[in-house]
């Protein structure tokens, strides 16, 4: 009888530990989604910013050659 339930309580601590990994591991895939989103935003607000300082810089550089 003893053994038996300490046998229930470590396959329950067992149950309990893989929920708590399979929960980690899924927070830390969303994390890190999350973290390339950003990232890509990043850069994608970096490309859109030079390709708008080269039409500015070319466009000044066209008005200054008509003068």
């Amino acid at each position: 009888m003893f053994l038996d339930a300490e046998l229930r309580e470590l396959a329950e601590a067992k149950e309990r530990l893989v929920i708590q990994t399979d929960i980690r591991r899924q927070v830390i895939q969303l994390e890190v989604l999350a973290l390339r989103s950003r990232v890509r935003r990043t850069f994608s607000g970096l490309a859109l910013g030079f390709g708008l300082a080269g039409k500015a810089l070319d466009f000044l550089r066209a008005r200054r050659e008509r003068r």
